[in-house]
């Protein structure tokens, strides 16, 4: 009768397998410290990627291959193998525009650097690295924006109100409030057109009745938590002529010219004598 291991014997051999295929499959990991990345329009961003450095093989080059491209349509932003970088396939948006941190590469930073953030680079990037260790991959997403520039202020003041226009120039679409002395929302006009270089353009318009204007244009961007506030503070008056007064002023309009006329032909006549 040969012998039985006993059931506690299999199920420790089988928690070992597991153990050993878990600790396998997490051993080598590609990571990104931020999912989403915010980009200013005209400078800089960098895209964070991670991997499991293996210091017995990370310092070979020859093994490592790192690999940016755009998820939408799979693009080659950056590559890197043989021990350089290989930008043979790198797509034309991108070149002399990306550059990858080598030095860095044996602590497990595969960062990839982005120069001259444009509307057209919104979307998501793939970063993927292989080594001796494993090949994973990991996705962020870049949000495009621009600061919005200072608004500029237009008055245009008519006979019983006052126009008052702000325009700036930014993106994504700002949130536009005017408001009062007491801080409540006033009615205002609005309009948002799409122009070239990634801006939107804006005009913002306030109507005021009556003498005294105290309000504040606020613009806020908020994905670059942008604030603007602008007051608005002035006092005009308007002043209408009555009947008798443009019947007075049109008289003097007509006289004046008549008078120079006769003192002129009288001064011509006694010089004739």
């Amino acid at each position: 009768m040969g012998y039985k291991a006993p059931i506690r014997d299999y199920v420790w051999t089988l928690v070992v397998l597991l153990g050993v295929l878990y600790a396998s499959a997490v051993t080598y990991r590609v990571t990104v410290p931020q999912e989403v990345v915010i980009a200013v329009r005209g400078r800089a961003v960098l895209l964070g990627c991670e991997f499991t450095p293996d210091p017995e093989v990370a310092p070979d080059f020859p093994s490592l291959v790192v690999t940016w491209q755009r998820t939408e349509n799979s693009q080659v932003v950056h590559s890197f193998y043989y021990g350089r970088d290989q930008l043979d396939r790198q797509a034309a948006t991108y070149q002399n525009r990306t550059t990858l941190f080598t030095s860095e590469l044996v602590r497990g930073n595969a960062s990839l650097l982005l120069w001259e953030v444009g509307l057209e680079d919104t979307g998501g990037y793939l970063c993927v690295v292989s080594t001796k260790g494993g090949t994973d991959r990991a996705e962020l997403k870049l949000q495009y924006a621009a600061f919005y520039t200072e608004p500029r202020l237009s008055i245009n003041v008519h006979s019983t109100n006052v126009t008052m226009r702000y325009e700036a120039e930014g993106f994504p679409e700002p949130d536009v409030r005017w408001v009062g002395e007491g801080g409540d929302d006033l009615q205002h006009h609005e309009e948002i057109s799409s122009r070239e270089l990634g801006l939107f353009h804006l005009m913002s318009s306030y109507i005021a009745d009556g003498h005294s204007v105290n309000v504040t244009f606020i613009l806020e961007n908020q994905l670059l938590n942008q604030d603007l506030r602008r007051p608005v503070n002035f006092n005009f008056s308007y002043t209408g002529a009555s009947c008798d007064e443009v019947s007075a002023l049109t008289a003097v309009a007509v006289i004046c010219p008549l008078l120079c006329i006769a003192v002129l032909v009288v001064w011509w006549y006694c010089k004739k004598k």
